[in-house]
């Protein structure tokens, strides 16, 4: 496992480099390919250019010689014309050609100067010719033309035109190869190229892929942790709720037991003290006025010990406690509570969790909703229990509700921690709905089955 990590590693750290390294020298070589190609081919064009040209002067030639045979059999001034005309135009392409054929052969593998020289030679004995001509001397200039020497020299001289074309057509040929070649190097580089190309792109996805592996992990790793962590601060806020409500149901006994005892003493004792014959009247009055504030405290003890713990909740159970719970709200509201209560299959902690969030409803209510009525609705749809405290006062929005009010948090947290699902809605026209989802318990027969 080390060891492939360390491969892994290695791979990452210089593959990249590697594959970006070929393709620069890939570039370079095909940027100097192309390089190489443009100037064979320039080449090869200039060089065409100047075959045609070298061609071209023999044809001139040959017209300057056609004229001037011409212009002795007819001493025409338009054969003289077309004479000079091609003189001219020979004159003019010959040098180029030859310029060129020199620049495009450093090497000197054609010889120009050869081909120069017969061709000043045959332009002086044309010259020849045409004087001769004009001197009136046509029978001289005819015999020169058809002796054996013009002819010779004239064939030499053809020869030699061949001669450089040929050597200029071997140079056309190696540029054409070297052209071939530097167009198979630029293919050969671009398949390279686009194989590197691949070759990064298969390494690049391959990193991806494994990049977005690690990073599920971790995410699936920091999921898991966070539902680690919202399970455990549910399993204390729930230890919270139910160590509170233990903690006020033995204070709510302790109420009950010891003061109520003592309340029940100190009744009893007053009305002993009634019996004793001779009590002054004003002894009695206090009598009296001590038993009201005794019963004042009785009814106040009971008051605490049922916020504390509802014994009704306990006695009478879930629905008849919801029922005492909304009359009491309505009486303090001055508005109509209104319940649909049925029969719910729970069990005590969770009839304590609806009694508690129904309850903290109603205070929230008279708190801060202004509202004109309240339904209460208490359900069993299959195996979910549903709880909802609708009214129609101004409403809040939920996402902005000031520091140090816990109430809404404590509901969330009870129901949570059942299992369940709180949800609230308000908004300014509608009020305010409070609605909670929690799961029934299981009959005998279904824990059976």
């Amino acid at each position: 496992m080390i060891k492939s990590s360390i491969e892994r590693v290695a791979r990452n750290r210089y593959g990249m480099p590697i594959i970006l390294a070929l393709a620069l020298i890939m570039v370079v070589v095909n940027e100097s390919s192309y390089q190489h190609s443009r100037s064979t081919l320039a080449q090869g064009i200039t060089l065409s250019d100047a075959r045609q040209k070298a061609a071209r002067t023999l044809q001139a030639l040959t017209d300057a010689e056609s004229a001037a045979r011409a212009f002795m059999l007819g001493a025409q001034q338009v054969d003289l014309g077309n004479y000079r005309e091609a003189i001219n135009e020979m004159e003019g392409v010959q040098q180029d050609a030859f310029q060129r054929l020199t620049e495009l052969d450093p090497q000197r593998t054609v010889s120009v100067d050869d081909v120069r020289k017969r061709i000043e030679e045959r332009k002086a004995t044309l010259d020849q010719w045409v004087r001769m001509t004009e001197q009136g001397r046509r029978t001289d200039a005819q015999a020169l033309a058809v002796s054996d020497q013009g002819r010779l020299r004239y064939a030499e001289l053809r020869q030699s035109f061949e001669f450089v074309l040929e050597r200029a057509a071997a140079i056309q040929q190696t540029a054409r190869v070297s052209l071939y070649d530097a167009m198979m190097i630029n293919r050969l580089a671009i398949h390279l190229l686009v194989l590197v190309a691949l070759v990064a792109l298969v390494l690049f996805m391959r990193q991806l892929r494994e990049s977005d592996a690690r990073k599920a992990e971790e995410h699936q790793r920091l999921a898991t942790q966070v539902a680690l962590r919202t399970a455990a601060l549910r399993n204390l806020a729930g230890h919270h709720v139910h160590a509170r409500e233990d903690e006020r149901g033995r204070v709510a006994r302790e109420l009950h037991d010891e003061m109520g005892g003592l309340l029940t003493a100190m009744k009893l004792e007053i009305a002993r003290l009634r019996r004793v014959p001779d009590v002054p009247a004003a002894a009695m009055e206090r009598l009296a006025s001590i038993e009201l504030r005794l019963n004042e405290g009785i009814a106040v003890k009971r008051r605490i010990i049922e916020h504390l713990r509802p014994s009704s909740l306990d006695q009478l159970g879930l629905n008849p406690a919801l029922e005492m719970l909304c009359e009491d709200a309505a009486g303090r509201l001055g508005i109509a509570v209104n319940t649909q209560l049925a029969p719910v299959m729970l069990d005590k902690d969770a009839e304590l969790t609806v009694y508690r969030l129904v309850q903290e409803s109603l205070t929230n209510v008279q708190k801060y909703a202004k509202a004109r009525q309240v339904h209460v609705v208490l359900e069993q749809e299959g195996d979910t229990v549903r709880v909802s405290v609708q009214d129609d006062g101004r409403g809040f929005d939920i996402d902005s509700v000031p520091s140090g009010h816990h109430g809404l948090l404590g509901m969330r947290v009870r129901v949570e921690s059942h299992a369940g699902q709180l949800n609230i809605r308000s908004n300014a026209r509608d009020g305010t709905r409070v609605e909670a989802e929690l799961p029934a318990r299981e009959t005998p027969n279904a824990a059976a089955a």
